[in-house]
């Protein structure tokens, strides 16, 4: 659960697709590799893609509607459009991935087909090869309907692979797991210790006992240290000024945001920035 100390990150490799005319029933919008040491935290709500990634090293944290899970190497996970998203890297900020995110009827009418709109996690189920050679096809075409045709042969392949292999089901989660589970669903807005103990009617010092007992830290700490983590990301993609970022995560000032970003990174948000947009 430490934050993690500033480094020097390899950069994402992330392509995105062509300009396209029109609507077509599916396509890739992004694809890529994420190395070791890129900070990771992504929230999608609602999200408008699917998303499929095979663990090359490390572990993540997948949070789904029906639990949370652990991905290591090895693992391929499909998360879907329409659904809350949520996944972040280990402690140690390894969790390497090559991946595809794409979206349109056809690739949820697919998934419907072969039997995959509820799996989400595949243990040991090695897509490597599929996905590596869609992202190296889809970065060499430039023509938008040569890339809409070739998306659609990808995504069918890497869907009738999957389709072969049982998903991994949640397993009956602990009430320290649950906790956890509704912080990460609400991590993006203001949570109180009174509201998280009415949700499982508990008292606020048995919801601090039970958290701290499975995780070694108190919600508002996990809360703390999961939102910073959520602002090393967005400070490193540049789209958002710093108070833009403090406000969308909940602090009360800049000024706050910045004392605790100092206090668990080792530097100040600005500082942070400049750092990573220099590499």
């Amino acid at each position: 659960m430490n934050i993690i100390e500033l480094e020097t990150p390899k950069k994402t490799e992330k392509h995105i697709s062509p300009k396209i005319n029109g609507t077509h029933p599916l396509t890739v919008t992004e694809y890529g590799r994420t190395y070791k040491n890129v900070p990771c935290y992504q929230i999608r709500m609602d999200s408008p893609v699917s998303c499929i990634q095979y663990v090359l090293s490390g572990e993540g944290v997948i949070v789904c509607d029906d639990g949370i899970f652990t991905v290591r190497k090895g693992d391929t996970f499909f998360l879907h459009e329409g659904e809350n998203q949520i996944y972040y890297s280990g402690a140690d900020n390894n969790f390497e991935r090559v991946w595809i995110n794409f979206n349109g009827a056809m690739g949820i009418a697919l998934a419907g087909l072969y039997g995959l709109s509820d799996s989400k996690i595949f243990s040991g189920v090695n897509t490597r090869p599929l996905l590596e050679e869609a992202v190296d096809a889809l970065s060499k075409i430039t023509d938008p309907d040569v890339y809409c045709r070739e998306c659609e042969r990808r995504v069918f392949l890497i869907l009738q692979f999957l389709s072969q292999y049982k998903a991994r089901k949640a397993q009956p989660s602990s009430s320290g797991e649950k906790i956890r589970l509704y912080l990460d669903r609400n991590i993006m807005r203001s949570i109180s210790l009174d509201e998280i103990a009415s949700s499982f009617s508990f008292s606020r010092e048995h919801i601090i006992r039970i958290f701290r007992k499975n995780y070694g830290i108190t919600p508002h700490q996990y809360v703390l240290q999961s939102r910073i983590r959520i602002a090393m990301i967005m400070l490193k993609s540049g789209e958002k000024s710093i108070a833009e970022i403090s406000d969308s995560l909940g602090f009360s000032d800049p000024h706050h945001f910045s004392h605790q970003f100092l206090r668990l990174v080792g530097v100040r948000p600005a500082v942070y920035r400049r750092h990573v947009s220099e590499k």
